[in-house]
């Protein structure tokens, strides 16, 4: 039996009330006292759902059609083609099916490997850049489809538009865990690591045991921005102590919103204190189903330790200051089999696709 039919909510319009909606219009328009009355609506988000809607985003619908657009043009090349382009050891390219497996979690014991397909971007980085050149890991050159030039620029626009989009709301998560505004701006300075991963579920088998388009996880981001289409399968576990708790349920999709999530190092920056909700993938509809998530995280370099204002002598850090690089390359190992030394040669992957 699958865990998302034994743990399924009886009661979904009750469940899908608890992710709030939040207008992040005023404040992104700079009206006076709209960060005030957005920080609460935002704090409690934060702290008892770890999901939200964002609305008032102020990202076009052109640029979001587009995106989707290039991705389904990019997941229908031939297998061959989209090979050429495997992801690499920075993480930038083609994930075929087969190819990760949710090592990292904890939320689920994953035996099988997640079923979909991905292409990773991240900052479009000239060849002769010097991280590039200097081959730092996490900056690497994005790859792309030399049959599919045209992709390229609104892949790239959508990266950007996220990017500032989420730069915008840095400082109201700083004030919501009662820090200064300007907290977490140093810590993406410079290209923070985002990463934008064009997804495609083909349908599954339902009656196969502990398989999953994307087995249920955590984000090992800071937050994460995604976009989805009207094919179900994203399933949100909801807190345990609220209604329903602990159970699965498919959150709506709103029309003119994003659905965000807080990843593992915002928990680590507010000592527990915001969530960071296990979520997950199961493609029943018969249909094939696309998404876009767009993972905002700090600079490698950063530290991600405790706010001051998330510990004291009664609540001591519970996680020590780690290195953003160290983190990511260890969620990497955990979950990517090229990361990991796992056999994964062209001619097995073809077969793994197939």
């Amino acid at each position: 039996m699958n865990l998302f039919k034994e743990q399924g909510v009886r009661d979904y319009a009750a469940a899908a009330a608890q992710i709030p909606v939040i207008d992040y219009g005023p404040y992104f328009a700079g009206e006076p006292g709209a960060l005030d009355r957005l920080v609460p609506q935002l704090r409690h988000a934060c702290e008892n759902v770890g999901f939200f809607y964002v609305s008032g985003h102020g990202v076009p619908d052109p640029v979001i059609d587009a995106a989707f657009a290039a991705s389904r043009r990019f997941h229908a090349l031939p297998m061959d083609e989209k090979l050429a382009l495997r992801l690499n050891e920075w993480n930038i390219g083609y994930l075929p099916m087969n190819a990760s497996v949710q090592g990292a979690s904890t939320v689920h014991k994953a035996t099988r490997p997640n079923q979909n397909e991905s292409f990773f971007i991240s900052h479009d980085r000239a060849p002769d850049h010097p991280e590039v050149v200097a081959k730092v890991p996490l900056r690497g050159c994005n790859q792309w489809p030399p049959s599919l030039p045209d992709i390229r620029p609104p892949m790239v626009t959508y990266f950007k538009t996220l990017g500032a989009m989420c730069d915008k709301m840095l400082p109201a998560f700083a004030v919501a865990l009662d820090m200064p505004p300007d907290t977490f701006a140093p810590l993406f300075a410079g290209d923070g690591h985002h990463n934008l991963r064009f997804l495609h579920y083909p349908p599954q088998d339902p009656d196969e045991d502990n398989l999953f388009g994307q087995a249920p996880h955590t984000d090992n981001s800071f937050m994460t921005a995604l976009a989805r289409t009207d094919v179900p399968g994203l399933a949100v576990r909801l807190p345990p102590n609220g209604p329903n708790g602990g159970e699965w349920f498919p959150p709506p999709i709103i029309e003119g919103t994003f659905l965000i999530n807080l990843g593992n190092m915002m928990r680590r920056f507010s000592n527990d204190r915001f969530l960071s909700t296990p979520h997950g993938v199961l493609n029943e509809s018969g249909a094939d189903r696309y998404s876009i998530a767009y993972f905002h995280s700090p600079n490698p370099n950063s530290t991600i330790q405790c706010l001051p204002s998330c510990v004291s002598a009664d609540n001591p850090a519970k996680y020590a200051p780690t290195v953003y690089r160290e983190l990511v390359l260890e969620f990497y190992r955990a979950n990517y089999f090229h990361q990991k030394g796992h056999k994964s040669s062209a001619s097995e992957m073809v077969q793994a696709a197939e």
